[in-house]
């Protein structure tokens, strides 16, 4: 019997915060002023702290990390990680 997610795990909390928040058009539009000023095609590697299910560091690299192989992600919530490794399951990368 699989166990259930804690309603009270960060994962759950920080999905409940965003709900509420406009984080993630902040986000999307700092994206697309980064992309038109930065140019980060050098960048090979890449470490993140914090990562969450990691919705917003795989879009960082998808418009910012042309050239990413390594991703390192440090990440202390169960919950999280699993969402995590989900992410990058679905979208075919190792991790």
């Amino acid at each position: 019997m699989a166990a259930a997610v804690d309603d009270s795990s960060y994962r759950h909390l920080l999905a409940e915060y965003r709900a509420r928040d406009n984080f993630d058009s902040v986000f999307r539009s700092t994206l697309d002023d980064l992309s038109r000023k930065l140019d980060l095609a050098w960048v090979r590697s890449c470490v993140a702290f914090g990562t969450g299910s990691g919705e917003h560091e795989m879009e960082f690299a998808r418009r910012l990390l042309p050239n990413l192989t390594q991703l390192i992600a440090v990440e202390p919530d169960h919950e999280s990680v699993k969402a995590l490794r989900a992410h990058f399951d679905n979208d075919h990368v190792l991790i």
